[in-house]
């Protein structure tokens, strides 16, 4: 999803009035990013703290133009990094994830043995079908079993984009909220829904609803699904013990199939570019009773901040054998304080542009292959 998807960051056709309600209830933050262009570095980021090039999960140069088949891939999260939600067991938290994981897909990758209790979702995208031995389609898994494949028992239609993966995970997540309010134990949710990566899918009763094609579409469904998750919280009496956070993963894919492209607002370029429009990302903090409402931030704010200002509402401290790059943010978002700290963006294992303040430096525009460079 991109910087420029939502009607709080500008998007001109308004679809999105339940994330634009939560910007107006919290603090918008309109220089947040992530910290690669691509989904699995982002991730590893975000639950590790830390850049892809200190917890090892970045591809081996810059450019990594390649596109992959998901069955070939073998590696994952090492095990030396301490996930989020293993930190967070030790405060007594409840972890759920749902959607996409992508981290890896062996075993011994597997998000229950990285400090996660439930799963619901999938070890990577809905890619395929791809219908032969060899390549399966991608499995689906509730906890340690695999309930099903994409294509097979989750159905995504190609040429409608109609699947019904956004409400599964949707319900999902009400019935978590549900439960953990009534044992009265702290959770952690980290819903990581898929439906605006190509291909992008939406539910029947949103196909054909936006301005935006089916891109649209399924960003409707998710602005839905936001809205229907922060009104339970509000109407299970939690709201107000609930911190919530959205953004993405990167920028919007612009070169995508026909409607299936979102928009980076007025940023240079999109996904898997380390410009402005592939990793600057929407950014949303809600928490009723504690952010006061209407708040806009400029602070310079990275996934990897999630960490450690997760870490900091549940009462921990960072690990201190490592090197920590996320910040505790709760002091821009109580205090309305600024921290000085510079933005690095990494493409692959390659330092392509730093950000310090108002400005930024790009050290390699990535204009050309390695390929066309050896010519």
């Amino acid at each position: 999803m991109g910087w420029g998807d939502l009607g709080a960051f500008g998007e001109p056709s308004k679809e999105t009035p339940n994330l634009d309600q939560m910007a107006a209830e919290g603090m918008l933050f309109l220089d947040f990013y992530t910290a690669s262009p691509l989904c699995s570095p982002s991730r590893a980021a975000l639950l590790t703290g830390r850049l892809p090039v200190r917890n090892g999960f970045y591809t081996t140069n810059g450019h990594a133009r390649n596109a992959y088949t998901p069955q070939d891939i073998v590696g994952g999260i090492p095990d030396s990094e301490l996930l989020l939600p293993e930190l967070l067991k030790k405060a007594g938290y409840t972890n759920k994830i749902i959607g996409k994981w992508h981290l890896g897909h062996q075993p011994q990758f597997h998000p229950l043995r990285h400090g996660f209790d439930e799963w619901f979702g999938s070890p990577n995208c809905h890619f395929g079908p791809y219908n032969n031995q060899e390549r399966p389609n991608i499995p689906v898994y509730r906890d340690w079993e695999m309930v099903g494949r994409y294509y097979e028992d989750f159905k995504i239609d190609l040429k409608t984009g109609e699947a019904n993966l956004t409400q599964l995970y949707l319900q999902e997540a009400l019935d978590f909220i549900s439960k953990q309010q009534a044992s009265q134990q702290p959770f952690f949710l980290y819903w990581a829904i898929d439906a605006t990566h190509a291909p992008v899918y939406a539910s029947k009763q949103f196909l054909g609803t936006s301005q935006r094609g089916l891109y649209g579409d399924a960003v409707r469904e998710i602005d839905d699904s936001v809205g229907k998750i922060l009104r339970h919280l509000q109407q299970l009496g939690i709201s107000e013990n609930t911190f919530v956070f959205f953004t993405s993963d990167n920028g919007a894919a612009l070169i995508s199939a026909p409607k299936q492209g979102g928009s980076n607002g007025p940023f240079l370029c999109g996904k898997q570019t380390t410009f402005e429009g592939g990793m600057r990302e929407p950014a949303i903090a809600w928490w009723p009773g504690h952010i006061p409402a209407g708040g806009v931030s400029h602070q310079l704010g990275s996934v990897m901040d999630l960490f450690s200002t997760s870490l900091s509402l549940a009462g921990l401290q960072p690990p201190s054998d490592r090197q920590i790059d996320g910040i505790d943010l709760l002091p821009v978002i109580l205090q309305g304080k600024l921290i000085d700290r510079p933005i690095f963006y990494y493409r692959g294992n390659e330092l392509m542009a730093v950000r310090a303040g108002l400005y930024k430096a790009h050290y390699w525009t990535w204009s050309n292959s390695w390929e066309e460079h050896g010519k």
